[in-house]
């Protein structure tokens, strides 16, 4: 009888229930091309508080260049934020160019902590664990020169969404030991 009450109640509210959510990700998410990928962190650096966590199994010295100039960047650092890298090591097994992944990975120790994790594939960037973007981009390998890939990422303004992926995808442990290092 309980069991059936629950059921019942869960039946009326699941429509409100389903479009409260659907409100809630049309609001906090949004799927971005390769361009609007790069204006959207953009604003985001601009608003960093304290932590800027990169995901990025590939690495292109062209974007890196691009990156490491921003204005945005040192306007961030300057206040205090932190800005960590996670990419894969540069040797022959896990990138094509381990020459030029090396060279990026040193370009970038100048103003990040850069981490390197072998069998890398998961794409993100982490602002403040509180905006996080997923999607198919390696977001310091993407150089736009003569097309614009079809690739994507999605934006989400979520702590709770963050603390799952944190949890669930990359492993709190690891992820803390990425964020003190």
């Amino acid at each position: 009888m309980v069991f059936r009450k629950i059921i019942e109640e869960r039946m009326r509210k699941g429509p409100i229930l389903r479009r409260l959510r659907e409100q809630f990700f049309k609001v906090s998410s949004k799927v971005l091309s390769p361009v609007e990928f790069e204006a959207s962190l953009l604003e985001d650096l601009r608003k960093a508080k304290s932590l800027v966590v990169i995901i990025s199994p590939f690495l292109n010295k062209l974007q890196v260049s691009k990156f490491l100039s921003l204005r945005e960047i040192d306007e961030a650092r300057k206040r205090g934020v932190k800005f960590v890298v996670v990419t894969r090591p540069s040797d022959k097994k896990e990138v094509g160019n381990p020459d030029e992944h090396k060279e990026c990975i040193q370009m970038l120790e100048e103003k990040a902590d850069v981490l390197k994790q072998s069998k890398l594939h998961f794409k993100s960037v982490i602002i403040d664990n509180s905006v996080i973007y997923l999607g198919s981009i390696n977001p310091l390998s993407l150089a736009m020169v003569s097309y614009v890939p079809p690739d994507y990422m999605v934006r989400f303004e979520s702590e709770a969404l963050v603390d799952e992926i944190v949890e669930n995808v990359i492993g709190k442990e690891k992820y803390e030991s990425w964020i003190s290092a």
